[in-house]
């Protein structure tokens, strides 16, 4: 598969050189596993994040000699977030991954309880999907982003990065 999409993109870079370079990072593959930092959009002290991306098998179903299929995870840490309310009409942060004009994924993000909170304020929150079926190329995007649960709105991207770092 990968010969194929090198040998596509050379071709490709023959005949329409502007497009072939667009497409060549659109086209190449990750490394799995990978993980890349999250970096914040807006200026807001210490927020930091990190994204895992990998391979995971998952059963079909629950019973023991279940066949199992390929997918991909994203799973994200974000720590030191103030309260997604500080941002304004907004109760919760969702991850959120995307290849541009593809197709996206979007979900929950979960806030830890921590036995001692650190009395600077912030708090560490996590999520993941593992049912990708699809390959991530280097132009994926993972996001942290705010969300009204209420009206279902997805707010703008507070951490976020690529998986440019991930190419073979």
């Amino acid at each position: 598969m990968i010969k194929i999409v090198k040998s596509l993109t050379v071709l490709l870079v023959l005949i329409f050189p502007n497009t072939g370079t667009i497409l060549a990072q659109t086209l190449t593959p990750i490394s799995y596993p990978c993980s890349v930092v999250l970096h914040p959009v807006k200026d807001v002290p210490n927020i930091q994040g990190t994204a895992l991306i990998t391979k995971v098998k998952k059963p079909y179903t629950d019973t023991p000699m279940s066949p199992v299929r390929e997918r991909k995870s994203v799973g994200i840490y974000a720590d030191w977030l103030p309260l997604p309310s500080s941002f304004g009409g907004y109760d919760q942060y969702e991850g959120f991954a995307q290849i541009a004009d593809e197709i996206s994924w979007q979900f929950k993000m979960y806030q830890i309880k921590e036995e001692a909170p650190s009395w600077f304020g912030g708090t560490p929150w996590v999520g993941k999907f593992d049912e990708i079926s699809l390959e991530l190329p280097a132009n994926t995007r993972v996001e942290v982003r705010l969300f009204n649960s209420k009206t279902k709105k997805l707010g703008p991207a507070i951490l976020q990065n690529t998986l440019q770092s991930c190419r073979n």
